[in-house]
């Protein structure tokens, strides 16, 4: 697997410091050195510092409140979703979670830029110099991408500022739109990137990765800007980037937990992680707690989840028992590797020689299978009776006698702290099921973790994950494909593509399509992966599904969100730009 190498000092003498130097050009033109970026390896750092940009995005510790917060498909847990973004509570312009997003994105925006502005003292070919542009300017669309999809209109910097600007006029939303595509369309005609990288790893920019977000540009752009030639264009280049393929590979191989699926061809751009074994300090993400509650630490031989962001009892019921995808993305099972007796109501520990007695990556190492090893916890899935439970006890009777079962369902069991149950539990019997899943979220054992981005091969990291994540998927074009010809009237070949990811996954092919199919679609495939936010935006049915799924807007939501359905622009952005003035600002702040 190829891995770019992130230059951490590189990083951090590059970056933006504070609000106002968003304006400011004292990056790449003041380095002492500059005759370095003249070299092969210093223009190759500055390339290779454009990809490493977006770790300010994905690895920011608020990467999923950025992408999953105020969605029908994400709850909170022991702790609570980021609640401006989730519950609109006191989202305003002075909203720091938002301005990080903003102003990462704009440094990173001027760090692709500066490959262009030091290529042309670059002592390397110049086929080595369009190419390190065109992959400077794709990182640099796909900002503008996410830019667009969150706040509108924004301000377009287009070229590295190589002295002092006072400021950049908001552009609309149909110029920033137009920008990234002329930029993707020109960086497809120059033919300079590589056909595809996915199966080389899938962290460096290629034409199959500019088609796909082209094609993604112009789904959202046909919404936003109401013109529907551009859903001709969505479908046409989605399906370019599908060329005819079908999803082969099973599901649970491709988000195997050993990353054994990370190079596959579905992955068509990523951010890359250095394997931990040969850098055990070395860049991780925090994608394996996510989506999880929390469950002990590694030092109780548990995984260390984020305890918010878990799957609603709505995206739950979205999958049905026949659907492979469930059992690879969440784990029914938690082991141990001592009965009961032993452990601690305070801690997963022996009580007598305090030794962890939690064995969550245990069910790993036994093949991906539970039989033999002692269940601490079973989670039914929502379409499982008692019968079910009882059956899947008698798979391994000395195994399971004690495990305490927590369905997913409206009423379930709580247990907290450890080996605690409350309240008349009798899993052989429906009645005693008195708390609403809604409520028993916030108790850590209620939900069962997501393991879709398990990293079983460094299980003593905590919360660390050395997998690749995953920017744009082939999956995911399948759907942008489904809407476009949705919506461009081509009701036959929106179904088709819809039903690629059904077959796959083991299900019946849908025979009518809707918009709310895709989404639900989506939703099962794309758990954890997805930009769910941006998505309901786009569909505009962000404020429909708040209304229905959301615990903290229900039958609220029009009232709540108001016309607050961008992000605001951060008000030290407005502040620090010469000219932007309030009027500038979003509706609704």
């Amino acid at each position: 697997m190829k891995k770019l190498v992130y230059l951490v000092v590189l990083m951090a003498t590059l970056s933006l410091t504070a609000c106002d130097d968003f304006l400011t050009a004292d990056n790449k033109s003041n380095v002492t050195d500059a005759d370095y970026f003249k070299t092969a390896a210093g223009f190759q750092s500055l390339v290779n510092d454009a990809y490493s940009q977006l770790l300010s995005i994905y690895d920011s510790g608020d990467e999923d409140n950025y992408f999953i917060a105020g969605t029908d498909m994400y709850g909170d847990g022991r702790g609570n979703i980021n609640e401006a973004l989730h519950r609109w509570s006191n989202l305003t312009p002075e909203n720091g979670t938002v301005k990080n997003f903003y102003l990462e994105s704009y440094d990173a925006i001027r760090s692709c830029y500066a490959v262009k502005h030091y290529a042309a003292s670059a002592l390397v070919s110049e086929e080595v110099k369009a190419k390190a542009i065109d992959e400077a300017r794709f990182v640099a669309a796909y900002y503008y991408y996410l830019l667009v999809n969150n706040f509108g209109g924004v301000p377009l910097v287009t070229e590295f500022a190589a002295s002092a600007v006072s400021g950049y006029p908001r552009a609309t939303a149909q110029e920033v739109y137009e920008h990234i595509i002329g930029e993707l369309t020109e960086i497809i005609s120059n033919n300079n990137l590589k056909a595809q990288t996915a199966t080389a790893g899938g962290g460096e920019a290629s034409i199959e990765a500019a088609k796909a977000l082209l094609a993604k540009t112009y789904l959202s752009a046909a919404w936003d800007l109401n013109n529907t030639s551009y859903f001709g264009e969505a479908a046409k280049l989605a399906d370019q980037v599908i060329a005819g393929r079908q999803l082969k590979t099973e599901f649970a191989d491709l988000w195997a937990a050993d990353r054994s699926g990370d190079d596959n061809e579905e992955f068509i751009f990523d951010i890359e992680f250095t394997d931990a074994s040969h850098d055990p300090d070395g860049f991780n993400n925090n994608y394996q707690a996510y989506f999880s509650n929390y469950y002990g630490g590694v030092e109780e031989g548990m995984k260390q989840g984020r305890s918010a962001g878990l799957p609603t009892l709505r995206m739950l019921k979205l999958f049905t028992k026949e659907d492979k995808r469930y059992d690879a993305t969440f784990m029914r099972e938690l082991l141990v590797k001592e009965d009961f007796s032993q452990v601690s109501t305070t801690l997963f520990k022996n009580d007598k020689t305090g030794a962890a007695i939690g064995d969550y990556f245990g069910w790993y190492a036994n093949g991906n299978s539970a039989m033999g090893k002692i269940v601490a916890v079973y989670y039914p899935a929502w379409w499982d009776t008692l019968e079910d439970i009882k059956a899947w006890r008698a798979q391994d009777p000395e195994n399971r006698k004690n495990t305490f079962i927590i369905p997913q369902q409206e009423k379930t069991w709580v247990m907290e702290p450890w080996g605690v149950y409350h309240d008349e539990y009798d899993p052989d019997k429906e009645g005693t099921r008195k708390f609403d899943t809604t409520d028993a979220l916030a108790k850590t054992w209620s939900t069962q973790p997501c393991r879709k981005f398990d990293d079983c091969t460094n299980p003593n990291y905590y919360s660390k994950s050395f997998r690749d994540v995953h920017l744009i998927t082939l999956p995911e074009i399948f759907f942008v494909a489904a809407e476009a010809y949705l919506k461009a009237g081509d009701s036959a070949k929106a179904l088709d593509r819809l039903n690629a990811t059904r077959v796959r996954a083991g299900l019946a092919k849908e025979t009518t399509v809707t918009i709310d199919k895709i989404l639900e679609e989506s939703a099962r495939e794309m758990f954890g992966n997805g930009q769910r936010r941006m998505d309901l935006r786009r569909t505009q049915k962000l404020v429909e599904y708040n209304n229905l799924y959301n615990e903290h807007l229900k039958g609220n939501a029009a009232s709540i969100i108001g016309e607050k359905l961008l992000w605001p622009i951060p008000q030290a952005a407005i502040d620090a730009n010469a000219a932007m003035t309030e009027e500038d600002q979003n509706p609704g702040y």
